[in-house]
């Protein structure tokens, strides 16, 4: 069949030439149809793709947020493990100075008594680590120097300005509130101190004063504020009148 006869009308084509148009039309139809199933597929095949990339990639990150929150775990776990450690060669550096304190004291007792010479209370507060820590410095009771000491040092040495002293039927001693003691901090160390850090400094300081016969107490006002008491000498001394 010739192009020309393509454009004649169909009423105009004889009964071959209208089987021939109707077969090649099925062609191209079963043509049509064969690529548009083969574009089904395809498309089908790549959504399948895509989501089996959505799960990978979710999958991933799923994994990836379980790596890290086991890897936060376990810094947590060292963490915490580190600070018990410290925790407890802290406590085993009280415990071992505590013992040589109380040995200290004891042959000091023997030996008095050896000489009948009597050791009062203020005679073994010359020789506390409060006192010490004063005149000799951190290194005078502690191995491991921090801020901490410094500060509680600072705290002692100004004790008559930076505290309250008071004198009752109790005896003499100094009451340190962390308000007041904040801004004489301040000041002192050129830097802004938090209510925490002074709560540190009162604790080291009591802490220091657990085997000395001198009472260190630490509390808090009914308005939750830190407070620290230290008893002083008979003449109202942190230490002694010539000290």
């Amino acid at each position: 069949m010739s192009a020309d006869e393509f454009d004649q009308p169909i009423d105009a084509l004889d009964h071959h030439d209208l089987a021939r148009e109707v077969r090649k039309l099925r062609e191209e139809v079963e043509a049509l149809r064969a690529e548009y199933e083969s574009q089904q597929v395809e498309i089908e095949q790549l959504r399948g793709d895509l989501q089996r990339e959505r799960r990978e990639r979710k999958d991933a990150e799923e994994e990836l947020k379980k790596e890290r929150t086991q890897q936060i775990a376990r810094a947590k776990a060292d963490v915490r493990e580190d600070v018990q450690d410290l925790h407890d060669t802290v406590v085993d550096e009280q415990q071992t100075r505590s013992r040589a304190d109380a040995q200290l004291k004891h042959r000091v007792n023997e030996l008095a008594d050896a000489a009948d010479v009597e050791v009062t209370d203020d005679d073994l507060i010359e020789k506390d680590r409060l006192v010490r820590l004063v005149r000799n410095g951190p290194e005078d009771v502690t191995d491991r120097i921090y801020p901490v000491h410094e500060r509680a040092r600072a705290l002692l040495e100004h004790a008559d300005d930076w505290g309250r002293v008071v004198s009752d039927a109790n005896g003499y001693r100094v009451v340190y509130t962390a308000p007041d003691v904040r801004l004489f901090l301040n000041a002192y160390f050129d830097r802004t101190f938090k209510s925490s850090e002074i709560k540190r400094v009162f604790e080291k300081i009591e802490g220091l004063a657990e085997t000395s016969p001198r009472t260190v107490r630490k509390d808090k006002t009914r308005k939750g504020e830190h407070v620290l008491t230290v008893e002083l000498t008979v003449d109202g001394h942190i230490f002694t009148a010539d000290g």
